[in-house]
């Protein structure tokens, strides 16, 4: 054999020994069953750091960095294959024993050091493919100590690879989200040469920063930006030439496209950074004055710059406490709600309608009683435009006509309150010109009507507010908008008590976290009830607004009066057992958050009798439908009324999804398969099956529109599958930005509220949280919502699918 081939299997068998060993330190660490995922990511890291110097050690016992060789690229293709070989390795035998310190709730958790331990095992990885691209680089030339070759080799590219994996994230979903897919028509056209061009950049950059002066660092960054783009943009042409979909059928087949990927941008990246390092040294051999010197890193910028790029590699794990503690789900009690037992009700008769009967079937399960008869149903409330006439009380007047919103309308709401206002929003913007502010203001009338005339408020008058725990990421906190309510409410004028007149205001923050609350109901006096699809958020103001926040976000609201608010009271009393109430000094503290003011104990319930009779109002059914962890009756209502329905379903969705692992579905549409199905999506299937129509509106860009167009088109190839005409299912794009939550079922049965038709709505667990709707038969508002449908149908254009989703067998097993 010859010496040159006696060499490389020496090498090949050096490296197998060493990630042999490398995978055993890891093995016998991860076999530690700590109940610290942070100790354990530690000693991994710990670990595989060993295991990567042991192998670069054997493998320069063999052939050394100072070894120049005659075929560089066989070099880098060996150097990438192993690494892609350790990176599969590490992630095999750290990212379950990682996550397995987790208890299954925390969905979130377990995610995110799952994360961190795949970027452990990348980081790896790139450094063992830089360590092993040393002979291949002319750098000892360039004045670097031929030992230290290999390693400043593995930082440039365990930093890179490393830091690089959430902003190339980042960029597959912009090719979703503008609506190709992952690995669709956007490949050919540069998505892989974009990521594959900044990885490029970044290594050579840093190379280079770690090899020569600043003046000369252009060279190896720019020629590994061509080099690795090229390369990037070679594997789209091939991925998309010969189907990378259909490999993408699980494990191995997206570890193959990820080695093919990997192997090709590194060759074509070190294959660019070693012919600019040669015309580097080139120049520097020229004659006659025309010599470009090698200007060589000084051993102060090589230090600096690798204690730099370390910490930043570091420093992904940086936050690990702080993000683990934002990530980690605080469960509710997930007993059932308390039935309502109001003072008085009404004796309503069983329905004969199918679609009440469907309903009424599911709400009066388990002993529940029937509150659904004799309602006055009002018009529907339409947050970023004008309401029909007809709401109770008088809306709230706004400074200026330009700053009219359906945000007065609650308002007016409010101040018809006599004895008790229960509130509930998942969100709360604040501000002078804030939703929250009108409703903040709205009390403070409230309030000095109750001490002008206490006669008319005889039992004093009690507010209750709770908010959902929305989740605010840029701070990377829980409920922060709480405070934004308490700052409202003080910059109104509102005390939160006056004993003297009865009156008292509570605010309150849903505990949970993973699941949140996402319901939003208003309650006043027991009587009169309204369920909404909208948040207190700015972008539901018309675009006229003053305050220059409004995007007209659409969304709807329905107001009833009559026994079904005794519902709404026991949904409010459940959220509010759940949420840590604020407690604040008599006086506000100077110079401490929130004046002193912290979230206590959890709320309890209030028995406040003049408000808890179930009171006949009109001649309407209404049904009251609500859902959290551990509760499905609005799952369980949606779906039967679907199941009953014969003609019709009209849907103004702003989500229409299915569950949440189909996101997948962006690498290979055929794994998002039967079992990632909803309920609702199931008996949407039967209802099609049976000959009913069904027409959507919904969204169609941004986030939402990735899930929307998978359900899409996962309906349109079963509807193919089960022989359903497609002319029986029609979606459109709403015409402008939507938040609504709205179906109406065979013109008859209409359903508005704040669940979606999304995994987040129909799911038990961490990602499933809190809701609120409401169910009318009332025949009015039926007629008004047809018309509104019917109105913005003809203005909404069809939704049009990438041919990567929707191509006759694309992904089938």
């Amino acid at each position: 054999m010859k010496p040159s081939r006696w060499r490389w299997v020496r090498a090949v068998l050096a490296a197998l020994a060493g990630l042999a060993v490398l995978a055993l330190l890891v093995w016998l660490v991860a076999r530690n069953r700590t109940e610290d995922p942070r100790a354990l990511l530690l000693l991994a890291a710990l670990a595989a750091l060993g295991g990567v110097v042991l192998t670069i050690w054997l493998v320069w016992r063999i052939a050394g960095p100072q070894v120049r060789v005659r075929h560089p690229h066989l070099w880098l293709l060996f150097a990438a294959l192993a690494g892609v070989t350790l990176t599969a390795l590490l992630a095999q035998l750290l990212i379950g024993p990682v996550v397995g310190t987790l208890p299954g709730e925390q969905v979130f958790l377990r995610a995110y050091l799952g994360m961190l331990a795949a970027v452990l095992s990348l980081a790896a990885g790139f450094a063992l493919i830089g360590a092993l691209s040393a002979p291949a680089l002319p750098l000892a030339e360039l004045g670097v100590p031929p030992r230290a070759v290999p390693y400043r080799l593995g930082v440039t590219l365990a930093v890179v690879g490393g830091l690089l994996v959430i902003p190339a994230l980042l960029i597959l979903v912009g090719a979703a989200v503008s609506r190709e897919g992952v690995v669709g028509p956007l490949l050919p056209g540069g998505l892989l040469g974009a990521v594959a061009a900044l990885y490029g950049l970044t290594a050579g950059g840093l190379l280079g920063l770690l090899t020569l002066r600043v003046g000369q660092v252009w060279r190896p960054a720019l020629a590994g930006l061509v080099g690795a783009g090229l390369g990037g943009a070679a594997c789209g042409l091939v991925f998309g030439l010969f189907g990378s979909p259909d490999l993408i059928r699980g494990g191995w087949g997206f570890l193959l496209l990820a080695a093919l990927f990997v192997a090709a941008i590194h060759l074509a990246w070190g294959l660019g950074v070693r012919a600019a390092l040669n015309r580097l040294l080139a120049l520097g051999r020229r004659s006659g004055g025309r010599a470009v010197p090698v200007q060589a890193a000084s051993r102060a910028q090589v230090n600096v710059v690798a204690t730099l790029a370390l910490l930043l590699l570091g420093g992904a794990a940086g936050p690990l406490r702080t993000l683990g503690d934002f990530l980690t789900t605080r469960r509710v009690n997930d007993d059932p709600p308390r039935a309502v037992r109001p003072l008085e009700a009404p004796a309503c008769t069983e329905p004969q309608d199918p679609l009440e009967r469907a309903v009424w079937r599911v709400t009066t399960r388990d002993g529940r009683p029937d509150l659904s008869c004799r309602h006055t149903v009002y018009p529907l409330l339409r947050i970023a435009e004008p309401s029909l006439p007809g709401l109770p009380g008088e809306p709230l007047e706004p400074p200026s006509p330009a700053a009219a919103s359906g945000f007065d309308h609650v308002a007016g709401l409010v101040l018809t309150a006599r004895r008790e206002v229960l509130f509930t929003t998942m969100s709360w913007d604040e501000g002078p010109d804030s939703p929250g502010a009108t409703l903040a203001h709205a009390l403070a009338r409230l309030y000095a009507r109750v001490k002008a005339n206490p006669a008319a408020y005889p039992d004093g008058l009690s507010v209750r507010l709770t908010l959902g725990n929305y989740p605010v990421v840029s701070i990377l906190a829980w409920g922060a908008e709480v405070w934004d309510a308490l700052h409202d409410l003080r910059a109104a004028g509102v005390p939160l008590s006056d004993p003297a007149h009865g009156w008292r205001v509570q605010l309150g923050n849903y505990a949970g976290t993973f699941p949140h609350s996402h319901a939003k109901l208003l309650v006043v006096d027991g009587q009169l009830l309204m369920a909404a699809g909208f948040n207190y958020d700015d972008q539901h103001y018309p675009t006229s607004h003053p305050s220059g926040r409004g995007i007209g976000l659409y969304d709807l609201a329905l107001v009833v009066r009559g026994p079904a608010a005794q519902n709404g009271v026991g949904a409010f009393e459940d959220l509010w057992t759940r949420s840590k109430v604020v407690e604040c000094p008599e006086t506000p503290q100077a110079g401490r958050p929130h004046g002193g003011c912290r979230l206590g104990a959890l709320g309890q319930h209030d028995p406040l009798p003049a408000a808890r009779r179930a009171l006949p109002q009109g001649g309407s059914r209404v049904f009251s439908l609500y859902r959290r962890e551990g509760f499905t009756e609005a799952d369980q209502a949606v779906a039967a009324l679907l199941d009953t329905a014969q003609q019709e379903v009209m849907l103004l969705h702003i989500d229409f999804s299915m569950n949440v692992g189909c996101i997948i579905a962006l690498l290979n549409p055929g794994l998002c398969t039967d079992h990632d199905r909803l309920p609702w999506m199931t008996a949407l299937l039967g209802a099609l099956e049976r000959g009913v129509t069904v027409r959507l509106m919904t969204k169609s860009e941004g986030v939402e529109g990735i899930e929307n167009r998978i359900a899409l088109a996962y309906l349109q190839r079963e509807m193919r599958r089960r022989g359903i005409p497609a002319s029986r299912f029609e979606a459109r794009g709403f015409p402008q930005p939507l938040h609504a939550k709205v179906t109406l079922v065979d013109r008859r049965m209409l359903v508005v509220g704040s669940m979606n038709l999304h995994y987040s709505s129909w799911t038990q667990g961490p990602l499933g949280l809190a809701e609120y709707d409401l169910a009318t038969s009332d025949p009015a508002r039926t007629r008004e919502f047809r018309q509104l449908y019917d109105g913005f149908w003809a203005q909404a254009e069809a939704v049009t699918l990438p041919p990567f989703l929707t191509e006759v067998g694309a992904g089938q097993p």
